[in-house]
């Protein structure tokens, strides 16, 4: 799937010239953070292991330009995305908006530890903020914030979407598990509407994996606190790249990502000059998200010592019986 995307691309690119991405980073020597600050993809970001990660140089988001965010404005009947490109017309009654593209305009600046991106649309300020912090392994996390403010002089009704292109060790296929409480790793895609668990885990095979990645779903002790989505899903990448809000969730075993909806499924409503803020996390262990998790495989059951008493019991008796025998 990814491969006709990718070609795809290869005849766009060959019709029109393509123009050169301007890349900064921010690295820590764990991860490594990477966002366009040229048009017309200002403020798409990528995620990798940095240096130091024990796994270094691998990806975690794949490259910059499949992971955006969706602004949903209900009142005007408009999807804007940050794509760096329209990825569907056909979502009727709503027309499709870029925000890069006039009437909006896009700007990025450095901010402590990573990257502010600011968009002005007709009635809305977006600002989406993308900051790694830590020092080791145990601790560094990288944060995204998007702030929307009704900047029209009436109520608006929205929604927010954030898609994250997973790509765990160069592996597109990526598995996943809910984390406290825990689920059996799953390639099969799914939705959870307010989400009961506090994290995810992502990884490129189930079985002898290169590496994890954790993801919040709220709650915890984080300061900001990860803003508990209204929905949570483990979908197709591809669908849901060329579908800017939503669609049919199906299949398993593909090229996966994850979608975290605010509004849905029914729309929330901002007071003309308000604010509201959304915060989401990826770490490279569940400590830096204030977890405590095991990281292996299940934990083996717990057995009472009576019976091991009684098993070294009889092993005692054949040992003896074996002596006695020998001896005659």
């Amino acid at each position: 799937m990814r491969a006709t995307a990718a070609l795809l691309a290869v005849l766009c690119a060959c019709a029109v010239p393509a123009a050169h991405a301007l890349i900064r980073t921010a690295d820590n020597g764990i991860l490594v953070v990477s966002i366009d600050d040229s048009a017309p993809g200002v403020g798409l970001f990528t995620i990798d292991t940095g240096a130091s990660h024990p796994q270094p140089r691998y990806s975690v988001f794949y490259p910059v330009g499949t992971s955006y965010v969706t602004l949903r404005d209900v009142t005007a009947q408009e999807v804007w995305a940050n794509a760096g490109e329209t990825v569907n017309t056909n979502i009727e009654p709503f027309a499709p908006r870029s925000m890069q593209a006039a009437p909006a305009m896009a700007a990025l600046v450095a901010i402590p530890g990573g990257f502010r991106t600011v968009y002005v649309l007709p009635h809305w300020r977006v600002t989406q903020d993308v900051v790694l912090s830590g020092t080791t392994l145990e601790d560094t996390r990288v944060r995204q914030t998007i702030e929307l403010e009704n900047t029209s002089p009436v109520a608006r009704s929205y929604g927010l979407r954030t898609l994250w292109d997973w790509e765990i060790a160069e592996q597109e296929e990526s598995r996943w598990r809910a984390r406290d409480p825990d689920t059996a790793f799953t390639s099969t895609f799914a939705a959870f509407d307010v989400p009961a668990f506090r994290a995810f885990e992502v990884v490129d095979r189930a079985i002898g994996m290169t590496y994890s990645v954790f993801g919040t779903a709220g709650g915890g002790p984080l300061v900001p606190a990860p803003t508990r989505p209204d929905r949570l899903a483990y979908v197709q990448w591809l669908d849901f790249y060329q579908a800017p809000w939503d669609l049919e969730i199906r299949g398993s075993d593909e090229d996966a990502a994850t979608v975290h909806y605010w509004g849905y499924p029914a729309p929330r409503v901002m007071a003309p000059g308000a604010r509201a803020t959304f915060h989401q996390y990826v770490a490279a262990r569940p400590s830096a998200l204030g977890l405590r998790l095991d990281e292996g495989a299940a934990p083996i059951p717990a057995v009472s010592p009576w019976p091991l008493a009684g098993l070294a019991g009889v092993l005692a008796l054949c040992a003896f019986g074996g002596l006695a025998r020998r001896a005659r």
